[in-house]
């Protein structure tokens, strides 16, 4: 999948379109000299970052959510997110330099995206409406970050590689949840896991 086709696919407009060029190109400087993503996957980043991000939004009908993006690292997936309309983004991580330079980004593409230098177990911001996150943690810790952030209503929307059902077993022996499974758009192996109804045991 190229960049033709995660314009088409999502539907992206030409404003979007340059936005999330100016992302990759901001992001790609940075990971020179601090990781967000890895070197193996910099030949495709529109597919393996941008639509892999994206896809998420197939699960979100509503852009007004109030969304946390948990354990960010370089914005993924809270900044393809806000610029393709998603007006209530939080993206949170501990790590200063890159909460830094996503406060870089939201300034420069004029998104209403906020950011949160935190660690999850300390953010105070009331509940989300959804908890995203993108290679943070096994299921069980993610679950266990969800729980300060989140009520009945919540949904979580992890992006998971081939190892999901093994998380979810693991993630059984401590929690109690409803669940889904979806596989990815952009991995054979990957796949979106929706979850709700979180209780620990």
């Amino acid at each position: 999948m190229d960049k033709e086709d995660v314009v088409t696919k999502f539907g992206l407009t030409k404003e979007q379109t340059t936005k999330i060029e100016k992302y990759i190109f901001k992001m790609l400087e940075f990971n020179n000299h601090t990781n967000i993503i890895g070197k193996s996957t910099l030949k495709n980043v529109w597919e393996r970052h941008i639509a892999d991000c994206l896809q998420l939004s197939h699960f979100m009908p509503e852009k007004k959510s109030k969304i946390f993006d948990i354990g960010t690292g370089g914005g993924l997936p809270g900044v393809p997110l806000s610029i393709i309309g998603y007006s209530n983004v939080f993206m949170v991580d501990s790590v200063g330099k890159k909460i830094d330079f996503i406060r870089d980004i939201i300034k420069e593409l004029a998104l209403s995206a906020k950011t949160e230098k935190k660690r999850i177990e300390k953010v105070n911001i009331g509940k989300a409406d959804l908890v995203v996150s993108r290679a943070l943690a096994p299921l069980n810790k993610l679950l266990f970050y969800t729980t300060f952030i989140s009520n009945q209503k919540t949904t979580s929307l992890f992006l998971k590689g081939r190892n999901a059902y093994k998380e979810i077993e693991e993630a059984k022996k401590n929690f109690k949840f409803s669940f889904e499974i979806f596989k990815s758009v952009t991995s054979q192996e990957g796949s979106v896991l929706k979850i709700k109804n979180i209780q620990k045991m």
